[in-house]
């Protein structure tokens, strides 16, 4: 059969015009290197290879026809670059920069017309007359076909809960930390919290539908078929580069069996199409200011707070009394002692050199302040017949709105996908990517965000500028900004190919080969701060002493390999009965490595371990390995569209449990009724859609337990005395046997059950779905108590339970009025946990306690609050029923206007047993909606989220607690909310320094309990595109939009001490029971500008 040689010239010419373009730009370019793998990648898989098109010799006498047309959009603006193809041929072209095509020689027969996020269109041509296409834009395209576990399906065909976020709602949002950041509270059954505004250090934390256990349940996150570590790897992707995220929350996720407790979450990233170069750049810049934080008294407030108090205490001849006053006296001035005699006699602050009222320095307003973030993206794709490429690379700067020290967060991403048809049958997808993250922060960061704010009148640094210390206290400003960095350099690398063959057009083999490394080096000085007075002449102090000063280095690698393979069928049999099978395996490998050194006695500024002078050395050392072997299997049926059937599988091995116990299976069953489908609803013209799903799975989880824990361990020790000893001779430096193994310990196992409806009114312009769900964990890993004669600790047993519960939904409306298109919206979560058996423990602790048998995790407790004492009569009967009948430190200088308590069970004491269930520090509710509107080229978008159901404990302070120290400053939230004959409502009782009296007062209840639920305006975007007739006349740019956003510009919450409510019972370096609220960043207000561009 004769060929004909077919060959693009124009095409050709086009994209060396286009890369000598970009060649000259990209001299002047210091990041010269990165760019010419873009376009050496571009050339190799963007040029269009000769074709040998086939010719029939009974077809080359038939009458052929030039086919022209315009393809528009529904504003009927010219689409640029939509593929024209006529169909069962390779005869095809794409559109112009005025949206024209032409085919040349072609028989009549049907055009095919697609553009990516517009409906494919077909249209029948028999002669050479101009065609107007038009393309109707498909806002659900990705949702059409959903990616799920070994391959996908199409969301009509869905049995499970699976919700999918599209690009779009990560994009336009100024540089995110994390995708999570753009996700927050906008999809339903997803629970995002955050803790921080650290720049590299936010705390994102992510579960889907709450918790299901005490020991960790983070989602399965995949990225391109690779599993990821943990959630926190979330922030080393570029939002830029996801396509698409699809959260598997239900039985859905049975088939990644003993990984699927938490969920899972499959990121696909995005990839090139046929078609002509497209660069693709969108960069923004980020003004940062602070948003809630609590406001400091002056120095008049606070001299007043301390003479009350000390008023209220009958403490006036106190040496603080005095002190006060004299800060009132001297507001604005200074005394020197080498000049001055001590106002407060010889005994007296003995250790200062000076007394300083400066009135104009606010610590936390100096300590905290606007700052700026900036994001940059790039990327180019295309690709021919045999072989699409898309090429991307980013930066981020994050600034810190701490104000001293060196502190922000860089990330660098570069990623390359390509996709590769050797043969007709025979393709591959390849992923390759590298992320860096650069972040540094002041070793001693804590000295500025803890609870401890100085008091009013202390200068931040002497009049020279150097740090100032008042006594044994230091200026924080000086510690952070002079007492060392910690540095964070992460790297990662991630491969992913994926090799798919189509055997016949119902059965096809898919293998995967995955790898991913990630090395993490910190290094940290703790320098030695010399202090001064505030002439900046004499020393004051050293801390920490130079001996104590210290440089640490650590390094860590991760290495994790996966290898998976399977087969996947589809047949239609009786055209009713569809029938899909996959089947595979895969096995999975993980190496963890650590090594940390510590030096003491450092010269400031030198950060190598093989310093000079006397050293302290100590060293430490980790090392582990674990692998899973997994063989896994999904069969869907579906009836004529309407009746639908799935079945998971997966046997799961893992290699920390002993062989006996090492091997389990995993499954989910799902149903799904098309209701919609049915005879007797088919003319029914305003239900679009409704459909009914069930499903219930169970699948595991292995996180309770250590990598060793199926065999028996021993503590060993480097030195000294510890070891086991024969007479006076050390046999070995094994000291004890270390946790002891258990023969029967196993997975967790939990259940899940789901029932969930889809519906669709009006033509689809409503469209929602509601979702109810319940967990069971019966077996779960636990710490388990011995008699103290074991000798050693015991091992975890499955011996806990815990159940979850909880239903979500979502609803749309999108609709046009006009040349204005309009939408509205809302999702809603709650999601409830009990720790239902925690070995028998029923007995309440007052406070925060994250795990309390009967309870949700992170629960708080406390007593009933009955109102404060307002008389004298009401004080007396009070302290007589009470005082010899409690357990909760009443204390005998009890006094009007401090609290009383109820007693809960009615046994004339107060005691434990008088505790109360105050709420949870986790939101049980999350929800948001959202609206927004576009005309010709003008779009607004707006976002409002909130959590609800959480309470917040401020632990006892001197920040949560007024002038229970008076060397310390507070909060203004007491101010005109303390308790007198004429404010007898008040929050706050009488000013006292008695350290009895505040421990009594503010200790967990009812009252200090906070009601912890917000709703904040989450993100306003307003944008606009510009129209591409405007744009053909630059005959380069094909796409061009610029926006404006804010983010977290609006909050109502109840909390009263002025902190954010977002601020979780974590601090900032994520450690349960800190100073809630205080040791954290303030949250920001971001007021974001960019733009995209398309050429």
């Amino acid at each position: 059969m004769p060929h004909l040689i077919l060959e693009n010239k124009k095409l050709i010419l086009f994209l060396n015009l286009k890369f000598n373009f970009m060649n000259d730009i990209l001299k002047c370019s210091p990041k010269r290197f990165l760019f010419s793998m873009v376009v050496a990648s571009a050339l190799l898989t963007g040029i269009p290879q000769k074709t040998y098109a086939e010719v029939d010799r009974s077809q080359s006498v038939m009458q052929t026809v030039t086919v022209k047309g315009t393809v528009l959009d529904a504003n009927n603006e010219p689409i640029i670059g939509a593929s024209v193809l006529m169909k069962g041929t390779t005869n095809g072209t794409i559109t112009d920069i005025d949206g024209n095509f032409t085919l040349s020689n072609v028989n009549p027969g049907t055009l095919v017309v697609s553009y990516i996020g517009y409906k494919t269109r077909e249209i029948n041509v028999n002669g050479s007359a101009p065609v107007k296409i038009t393309l109707q834009e498909d806002s659900e395209v990705l949702d059409e076909v959903v990616v799920v576990g070994y391959g996908t399906q199409k969301k009509s065909s869905l049995t499970g809960a699976v919700t999918v976020v599209g690009a779009k709602m990560l994009q336009e949002k100024g540089g995110l930390s994390s995708p999570l950041e753009a996700l927050q509270g906008q999809v339903p059954g997803v629970m995002i919290t955050r803790s921080s505004s650290a720049p590299g250090d936010e705390s994102w934390g992510l579960s889907l539908r709450g918790s299901v256990s005490v020991n960790s349940t983070e989602p399965l996150i995949i990225i391109d078929g690779v599993a990821y570590e943990s959630v926190n790897e979330l922030r080393l992707l570029n939002p830029n580069d996801i396509e698409s995220m699809n959260f598997l929350k239900d039985g859905a996720a049975a088939i990644y069996g003993s990984r699927a407790a938490g969920g899972v979450v499959l990121i696909t990233t995005k990839k090139g199409a046929e078609g002509k170069v497209k660069v693709e750049y969108s960069g923004s810049a980020t003004l940062k200011t602070v948003g809630l934080m609590a406001s400091a008294m002056n120095i008049d407030q606070w001299a007043d707070g301390v003479m009350t108090a000390l008023t209220n205490d009958k403490k006036t001849s106190d040496v603080w009394y005095t002190y006060a006053e004299l800060a009132k006296k001297y507001k604005g001035s200074y005394l020197d002692m080498r000049y001055s005699p001590n106002p407060f006699g010889s005994t007296n602050f003995t250790d200062v050199a000076d007394f300083v009222f400066t009135d104009d320095v606010n610590w936390l307003d100096t300590l905290f302040g606007d700052t700026w973030s900036t994001e940059h993206s790039l990327s180019v794709s295309g690709g021919s017949e045999k072989s699409s490429y898309r090429i991307s690379m980013s930066y981020l700067y994050d600034g810190s709105t701490l104000q001293f020290g060196n502190n922000n967060n860089q990330r660098y991403n570069f990623r390359m996908n390509n996709t590769y048809k050797f043969t007709k049958n025979l393709k591959l997808d390849s992923s390759i990517s590298y992320n860096r993250q650069e972040q540094v922060a002041p070793t001693q960061i804590e000295s500025a965000l803890s609870a401890t704010l100085p008091m009013p009148g202390l200068p931040f640094e002497s009049l020279n500028g150097k740090p100032y210390a008042w006594g044994t206290w230091g200026s924080p400003a000086a510690v952070v900004r002079d007492g060392g960095d910690n540095k964070l350099s992460v790297s990662a690398i991630s491969l992913s190919e994926t090799l798919n063959y189509q055997i016949f057009d119902w059965l096809s083999a898919n293998a995967n080969v995955g790898y991913s490394t990630s090395t993490a080096a910190r290094n940290k000085t703790t320098n030695a701060v010399t202090f001064y007075n505030y002439m900046g002449d004499v020393e004051v102090r050293t801390d920490p002493s130079q001996a104590n000063s210290t440089y640490t280095q650590t390094s860590s690698r991760t290495d994790f390999y996966s290898v998976s393979g399977y087969l996947a069928a589809n047949k239609t049999f009786a055209q009713k009965h569809k029938l899909n099978l996959t089947l595979g395996a895969q096995y999975e490998f993980k190496e963890y490595t650590y090594f940390g050194v510590m030096v003491k006695d450092i010269q400031n500024g030198m950060e190598i371990v093989n310093g000079s002078g006397d050293v302290t050395l100590t060293g430490d050392e980790k090392k582990y390995q674990n692998a899973n072997l997994s063989y896994f299997g999904r069969f869907n049926y579906d009836y004529d569209g309407r009746y639908l059937l799935e079945l998971n599988g997966r046997y799961d091995g893992s290699s920390k449990f002993l062989p006996e116990n090492r091997w389990d299976f995993f499954y989910g069953v799902s149903l799904g009724w098309r209701i919609k489908e049915e005879s007797f609803l088919q003319k029914v013209d305003w239900l679009s859609d409704l459909k009914l799903r069930l499903s219930y799975a169970e699948v595991g989880n292995q996180s309770g337990i250590g990598n060793y824990d199926g065999v028996q361990l021993y503590n060993l020790v480097a030195a000294g005395d510890d070891g086991a000893y024969i007479g006076s001779n050390k046999l070995s430096y094994i000291k004890t046997n270390g946790t002891l193994a258990s023969t029967t310990r196993s997975w967790e196992r939990i259940k899940n059950y789901n029932i969930g409806v889809d519906f669709g009114f009006l033509n689809g312009t409503l469209t929602g779905s509601v979702e109810a769900f319940m967990k069971h964990n019966n077996n779960m890993l636990v710490n388990v108590t011995f008699p103290g004669t074991l000798g050693d600790s015991a091992p975890k047993a499955n011996a806990g339970k815990f159940e979850g519960w909880g239903y979500e939904g979502q609803l749309n409306y999108r609709n046009r009025i006009g040349d204005v298109n309009y939408h509205v919206g809302g999702t809603f979560t709650f999601a409830r946990n009990e720790l239902v058996d925690y070995g028998g423990t029923t007995v309440l602790k007052s406070g925060y306690v994250q795990t309390q048998q009967g309870y949700p995790l992170n629960s708080i407790f406390g007593l009933r609050y009955g109102g404060k004492i307002q008389n004298e009569e009401q004080l007396a009967a009070y302290k007589t029923k009470y005082y010899n009948n409690n357990g909760i430190g009443m204390p005998s200088n009890l006094r009007v206007g401090d609290n009383m308590y109820c007693d809960e069970n009615g046994d004339g004491v107060l005691d434990e047993k008088d505790y109360i269930y105050l709420g949870s520090d986790t939101p049980e509710i999350s929800y948001s909606f959202n609206f927004g509107a576009d005309y010709k080229g003008f779009d607004i978008n707006v976002v409002f989220q909130g959590a609800a159901n959480r309470f917040v404990y401020r632990p006892i302070d001197n920040w949560t607690v007024p002038f229970r120290s008076n060397y310390t400053n507070t909060s203004t939230a007491s101010l005109g909310n303390t308790w007198s004959q004429n404010n007898r409502d008040a929050y706050y009782a009488p000013y006292t320094n008695e350290s009895n009296i505040n421990n009594y007062n503010y200790q967990a209840s009812s009252l200090t309990a906070q009601d912890g639920r917000y709703l904040r305006l989450k993100n306003v975007t307003i944008g606009y595109t510009f129209p591409a007739k405007l744009l053909n006349k630059t005959k380069a740019i094909s796409g061009a939009r610029i926006y404006v956003t804010g983010a977290d510009l609006w909050e109502t919450t109840k909390i009263k001490d002025g902190w954010d409510p977002e601020a979780s019972a974590r601090d900032t370096n994520n450690t349960t029971q800190a100073a809630k609220g205080v040791k954290r960043y303030p949250f920001t207000r971001n007021f974001t500008i960019g733009a995209n561009l398309t050429f």
